[in-house]
């Protein structure tokens, strides 16, 4: 009986080494292109502190969200952003900031001192729509530039980008995110510094 027991045993293990295993590669993306620097801008005297961007709801995670149908989302399954979008967006955000805007400090979380101006992105989100052929990555947020002091907001602007892709592959996908974005920030720097 107990040679039975250990013959089973073996010819279990034997098979589970043979069994096929997922050797599929998951591949995983950045966002890490920033817009031309342009020194147009004037001087500013005030502080402004910038919030971690929210993400759209439905892309609150790694995935890279496509768009299938009419109503109809999915996520890549190989294919991934590195790390939440809009811990990506924020360290662009920031790295721009501080090169193309006139105040005289652009700041993050934790921050003691006290700053003027308090800029937050909300509704941040990046799809790829295979609606159309080729297909379109759509980049959009909300900007709301908000007096730090009164917690009045002083001006907001929906921003928009949307890059056609060089074919229907995540791959291109990402590059045109890419672009989308450093396009929107382009929309940021005008709206933050007018």
């Amino acid at each position: 009986m107990l040679k039975r027991i250990i013959l089973l045993f073996v010819m279990v293990l034997l098979t589970a080494c043979l069994s096929p295993v997922n050797t599929a590669q998951k591949n995983n993306y950045v966002l890490n292109t920033t817009p031309p620097i342009s020194h147009t801008f004037r001087a500013n005297p005030q502080v402004l502190l910038v919030l971690v961007p929210r993400l759209d709801a439905v892309m609150d995670n790694n995935k890279m969200v496509y768009l299938d149908g009419q109503h109809q989302i999915g996520y890549f399954s190989l294919n991934r952003w590195a790390a939440k979008p809009n811990e990506m967006l924020f360290t662009l955000l920031l790295n721009t900031l501080q090169q193309q805007s006139g105040f005289r400090a652009v700041v993050s979380a934790p921050y003691s001192g006290k700053s003027d101006l308090q800029l937050s992105i909300v509704n941040f989100s990046i799809v790829q729509d295979f609606t159309v052929r080729p297909s379109v990555v759509r980049v959009k947020m909300d900007a709301r530039l908000t007096n730090a002091r009164q917690q009045s907001v002083l001006k907001a602007r929906a921003l928009q980008a949307n890059v056609v892709t060089s074919a229907d592959t995540p791959e291109a996908g990402v590059v045109a995110a890419n672009l989308a974005v450093a396009q929107c920030l382009t929309q940021l720097i005008v709206f933050v510094n007018e």
